[in-house]
């Protein structure tokens, strides 16, 4: 029997091959968890206690099984080291993580909530400097 390099080449298409192509930035997925914001779980993140009621009402939670976007920016409350990090495509939210989807929430507050990772980890960032009052 001839070894799987050793077989001519069929012409034409072969048609066992097939080319999927992904439309997962075409379709937009569902972000709120029941209503659920950043106000709710306040008390559990340090990261959070600079903001108001209403800037932590305006930063819903993802709900949980959610599947990240591919390459979709979050932040994710208990791991502020990572504030900001890309998605690979098969992340998702598990039990009880928090986290907050980038286009969800305005660019100051996204801002706001980097420094806020800075801060509880002690580092400045010279990107993530706060303006001169």
């Amino acid at each position: 029997m001839a070894k799987y390099d050793e077989v001519p080449v069929p012409r034409g298409t072969s048609r066992r091959w097939e080319v999927l192509m992904s439309d997962e930035d075409a379709t937009p997925q569902p972000i709120r968890q029941d209503g659920r914001t950043a106000l709710d779980v306040r008390a559990e993140h340090r990261v959070l206690q600079s903001f108001s009621d209403s800037e932590l009402e305006a930063m819903p939670l993802l709900a949980e099984s959610e599947a990240l976007v591919r390459r979709g920016h979050y932040l994710d409350l208990h791991d502020p080291a990572r504030a900001g990090f890309v998605a690979e495509g098969d992340e998702v939210v598990e039990p009880g993580q928090h986290v907050i989807a980038r286009k969800e929430v305005t660019g100051a507050l996204w801002d706001e909530l980097q420094r806020a990772c800075d801060g509880v980890l002690g580092r400045r960032s010279a990107t993530r400097l706060r303006p001169a009052v």
